[in-house]
């Protein structure tokens, strides 16, 4: 075997994955010259749709917020070779519990406090809900992608239940949705053009505190844990301490928060929207780096932000190019994911063979 196709051996896994990435990407050009659109005025008025003045930037930025957020702490259990969807319950149950802190805590309260608390109101929910996942996988072996996407059904219907009885707001019939969040407990909004609240700094910092985490001790196990499982048997690593850890340490339930008191300012039904989901994806194509992530959160928000700019440069592709553009991109993210797990199991395998192979 020569020295190329080894190494396209090696990297078969990282490299279907980007092939997958790449062939989505293929199928929304192909949508548009189908449409009847430009690709290269297409590519033009999407770029001007998501950045072209300050208050697409803002909107765009204001959207990759939350998606960059849930992302870093779906990467730690990609990291430990953890596969989650429950950051979407997770999100819903930290709005959940913000939203009753700050209720509870009322007009009167300083913002110093109603916002601290309403963030770890928010933590707090979100791990909660994690919470079951590791000890159903360590305890009955239950894969934490099938809990955590039941656990996802459970946290909508209980958002459905509040809002329908103790949480509904008695001034309006209109739709199901909690009382406007206590003005101490809502997020400023920054003095720009478009609407962005200072939760964008609050995640800038911990992007940066993610790069530095990665950098430890602690990142290092979960990668051994994740990559190389006989090698962490073989240094006593039990599945105990990374699972939990991979599956606790999540930002969901942060965003969760965020979203109510920053951009929705009351609880909705509609307070997740996805971004649980799509976080998943933006860590994929991240590929659990935290500078990688944010450009990946902001390319998927600038689908979306872009899309009124595609319909109007090209005049025959509609606006909903962007939320199929993101569907794919979240398809494509899956089978990416999916290629580097079977290739982290091939990988495992051949070395375990090996290791039953060596002579005492």
């Amino acid at each position: 075997m020569t020295a190329l196709p080894t190494w396209l051996h090696r990297r078969r896994g990282p490299l279907i994955a980007a092939l997958y990435v790449v062939a989505g990407f293929a199928v929304v050009f192909v949508l548009v010259v189908a449409t009847g659109g430009d690709l290269g005025a297409a590519l033009g008025g999407w770029f001007t749709g998501a950045f072209g003045d300050g208050y697409n930037l803002t909107q765009t930025l204001s959207n990759a917020t939350p998606l960059a957020l849930v992302a870093i702490g779906v990467s730690v259990a990609l990291r430990a070779g953890v596969v989650t969807v429950g950051a979407e319950g997770q999100l819903i149950v930290g709005a959940i519990l913000s939203t009753v802190v700050a209720l509870l805590l009322g007009p009167d309260a300083s913002p110093a406090v109603a916002l601290p608390l309403g963030a770890v109101a928010g933590v707090i929910g979100g791990m909660l809900w994690a919470l079951p996942a590791p000890g159903a996988q360590i305890r009955w072996d239950v894969k934490e992608i099938l809990f955590t996407l039941l656990a996802h059904y459970l946290a909508v219907s209980l958002l459905t239940y509040l809002l329908r009885t103790v949480l509904r707001d008695p001034e309006t019939n209109a739709s199901p949705q909690s009382p406007p969040l206590p003005l101490p407990s809502q997020l400023p909004q920054l003095p720009v053009s478009g609407r962005i609240h200072v939760g964008i700094v609050i995640v800038a910092l911990i992007l940066l505190g993610a790069w530095w985490w990665s950098r430890t001790r602690q990142a290092f196990v979960l990668e051994v844990y994740g990559s190389r499982p006989v090698l962490a048997a073989r240094l006593g690593l039990t599945p105990r301490s990374p699972v939990l850890t991979a599956l606790l340490v999540s930002a969901a339930g942060l965003a969760g928060w965020m979203q109510g008191a920053g951009v929705t300012q009351r609880l909705e039904p509609s307070v997740s929207g996805g971004i649980g989901f799509a976080g998943l994806a933006v860590a994929v194509l991240g590929r659990g780096n935290p500078l990688g992530i944010a450009l990946a959160a902001i390319v998927y928000s600038a689908l979306g932000t872009g899309a009124a700019g595609v319909q109007i440069a090209t005049g025959t592709t509609p606006t909903a190019i962007g939320t199929v553009t993101q569907g794919i991109l979240l398809l494509t993210a899956a089978l990416a994911l999916a290629a580097l797990q079977l290739s982290r199991i091939e990988k495992a395998d051949t070395i375990a063979a090996k290791t039953e192979t060596v002579p005492a």
